[in-house]
């Protein structure tokens, strides 16, 4: 059988003739089946889906209708996001929840079986009523399988015409996904309940979203991005410029991601790297006058004393009314001032006398003079960065192509 999938209203409403006339002919249509009823419905639902039937060697019209929607939860004994499929058509009825033309019942269920069963989730509830019909019995066979457990769930419900109604639970044995992928349709929905998550500043939770969401979808750039995020966020900085570089594989001219990633390698002092990442970067954005001073000072930190100052004074070759752009300049005057105080405080004096505390400052370890490049009582780099150029990655998360991070001020 050819199996279309329909998940937008106006695809419903061009199947509505075909569609009217199987609700007449099947015996097993309900008034929960109705096309009315569904069209109100799927105008306010998020996540449904109808699966269409047509018999491909007749090449008419459509034969099955089976209507479902998804559900996602937060299963809290694992903390990962799951999917329940919700059969339309049998909540509440016992019926099988599908419209079909009788002849072709068979042939028809065993297809949408296959189709649910090609879908990701972790559990199906389904309601049957006595005698059970054999639509819906060959429906609940087909599940009937070593991936899943069928359980009675809620027992026995009798409804005001009296009908006894069973309320059976299909899960999958894990209790998660099948496949271990989120549902297509539930991507989306997951990596905004991620997001919510990271900026309450719940990062377990957050991170798990993010990575059932990346691996659900390996091309989300924004799940990728975000969970590099929230990796700054934890101080873990390494893992963070993974990600990036892995991100700049699948975009390489991602300016924003390519940003990052250098202030990723800056908080892990790899100046060096950092100078390479933001003089690739000012190469395509020359005006850009925050990524102009972070290379500065990355130089200036990774000892690179005379390219930092000329980088910082190229900042007077520019005119710009940006603030960004004004901010960094005024802030590169400074760093040349300092530079150049400690040029003269360094100088040897006329009488051949050593300069008070120059020969402190040569006796000063390695590491500290790392820290400290401009020598200063003071440390100017925090870490390794003159005062007031520390960057401000951001404290939530944001979708890739939002604003990248800035300088304090």
């Amino acid at each position: 059988m050819r199996v279309d999938i329909i998940e937008h209203v106006d695809g419903f409403e061009k199947v509505r003739r075909d569609w009217e006339q199987l609700f007449h002919e099947d015996p097993e249509a309900h008034a929960g089946l109705s096309w009315d009823r569904l069209r109100k419905h799927f105008s306010r639902a998020g996540r449904w889906s109808v699966l269409a039937l047509g018999d491909e060697q007749s090449g008419g019209g459509y034969c099955a209708f089976l209507p479902f929607e998804v559900k996602t939860y937060l299963d809290e004994s694992n903390g990962l996001f799951c999917d329940e499929i919700l059969m339309l058509g049998n909540c509440g009825t016992g019926r099988s929840g599908m419209l079909c033309t009788p002849v072709l019942e068979g042939e028809a269920v065993d297809a949408c079986a296959g189709c649910i069963g090609m879908e990701n989730w972790a559990r199906m509830k389904m309601e049957w009523r006595e005698p059970v019909s054999p639509r819906l019995e060959r429906l609940l066979r087909a599940f009937a399988t070593e991936r899943f457990l069928c359980e009675e769930a809620g027992g026995v419900v009798c409804h005001s015409q009296g009908d006894r109604y069973h309320s059976l639970l299909i899960r999958t044995r894990s209790g998660r996904n099948l496949r271990g992928c989120l549902n297509r349709r539930s991507i989306d929905f997951v990596f905004e309940r991620a997001m919510d998550l990271h900026a309450r500043g719940e990062f377990d939770r957050a991170e798990a979203a993010y990575h059932q969401v990346a691996r659900s979808a390996p091309r989300h750039i924004h799940a990728r991005y975000a969970l590099a995020q929230l990796c700054c966020d934890r101080g873990d900085y390494a893992e963070a410029e993974q990600i990036y570089r892995g991100l700049l594989s699948l975009m390489p001219q991602g300016d924003r991601i390519l940003h990052r990633l250098g202030d990723a390698q800056m908080a892990q002092a790899l100046y060096h790297d950092a100078s390479e990442t933001f003089e690739n970067l000012l190469g395509r954005h020359p005006h850009l006058g925050v990524i102009r001073y972070k290379l500065a000072v990355c130089l200036l930190a990774a000892g690179l004393r005379e390219a930092a100052i000329a980088a910082f004074q190229s900042f007077e070759d520019i005119v710009s009314d940006d603030p960004d752009h004004m901010r960094c300049k005024a802030k590169s005057r400074e760093a040349l001032w300092y530079l150049g105080t400690l040029a003269e405080s360094q100088s040897p004096q006329a009488d051949g006398r050593t300069p008070q505390g120059a020969e402190e400052a040569r006796r000063r370890s390695p590491a500290v003079t790392c820290a400290n490049p401009l020598g200063l009582a003071t440390p100017l780099l925090r870490p390794s960065l003159p005062r007031g150029v520390s960057t401000h990655l951001h404290a939530r998360a944001s979708l890739y192509g939002g604003f990248g991070s800035r300088l304090k001020h």
